[in-house]
């Protein structure tokens, strides 16, 4: 399926389009786990040789953001399959011309309108990277996950409490023990998190939230919530039901929110360095120490 995959990739980059929404672009800005992504493929002999894609979240409509082969039998079959799955049945908008146009006539578009594209170039240098991104088949966490299993001994279960070791240095807070009331407890919390990512980490360097089991993301906490800007993807330090994990990709520095334990682990020299006053504030003082 990886191999597919990267044919898929491949085949559709290497098309000339133009397209509605080049394949490049909409990989990297993920396909949400609302499943409102869409990609066919044509295989002949097992190998991709047709790639087709649309998403639905342009509602009220499901766009087709691209097609690399207008064979007659292939659209029809997308946009057969495109219409069965859209997200609540939307209708499907594409932007065609020449023998591509025609075959989504054929297949049953109708045409609303005519449209004229152009091509938006700013000055300066474009950005290397999106500052926020899913972690898809092409940004996999699933090598981050391994090696945050071994190297912190990781043990997800309901009981298991701790559930890593705790590495070193490393300062542990009980979310609840303060016997105090906090107005939005989460918001505060992450409102501490993220001045101390952006403090400890080194610019263009990208920090990955994590949530076992489900989906993750990687964002760079000096290009996001800001205006113009995408917000701080996940949901947060505040482990609501899950664990939740802040991290470079090396490993140096994090955050671990264990749900059941109820305890925010802080890792990292400088980010402790960061944190630490603020959350004791919070929190009260620390149930656990280490280094």
């Amino acid at each position: 399926m990886r191999e597919q995959a990267g044919r898929t990739w491949e085949v559709a980059v290497g098309s000339p389009g133009p397209h509605a929404m080049p394949y490049a672009e909409m990989i990297a800005d993920g396909s949400s786990d609302e499943g409102d992504v869409f990609i066919e493929v044509l295989l002949e002999d097992g190998l991709v040789t047709a790639v087709a894609w649309a998403h639905g979240d342009e509602q009220p409509f499901t766009v087709v953001g691209g097609l690399t082969s207008d064979d007659e039998d292939f659209v029809r079959a997308c946009t057969e399959g495109w219409r069965r799955d859209a997200w609540l049945g939307c209708p499907l908008l594409a932007e065609a011309d020449g023998p591509l146009r025609a075959r989504l006539l054929e297949a049953g578009f109708v045409e609303v309108t005519s449209v004229r594209s152009y091509h938006w170039s700013p000055p300066g240098t474009p950005e290397p990277g999106r500052p926020a991104q899913f972690l898809d088949w092409l940004h996999d966490d699933d090598p981050l996950w391994d090696r945050f299993y071994a190297e912190f001994d990781f043990k997800p279960s309901t009981a298991h409490r701790p559930a890593i070791t705790d590495p070193s240095p490393s300062v542990v807070w009980n979310l609840h023990s303060h016997h105090r009331l906090v107005a939005d407890l989460p918001a505060a919390l992450d409102a501490i998190v993220r001045r101390g990512l952006l403090a400890a980490t080194e610019p263009g360097e990208f920090v990955y939230w994590l949530d076992w089991q489900h989906d993750g993301y990687r964002y760079d906490p000096r290009r996001v919530d800001a205006p113009g800007r995408p917000a701080v993807p996940g949901r947060g330090a505040y482990p609501n039901g899950d664990y939740y994990l802040h991290l470079t990709h090396d490993l140096r520095l994090g955050t671990f929110g264990h749900p059941w334990e109820q305890t925010l682990t802080v890792w990292g020299p400088a980010l402790v360095t960061a944190v630490e006053g603020e959350l004791t504030d919070l929190l009260g003082e620390p149930v656990r120490r280490r280094g």
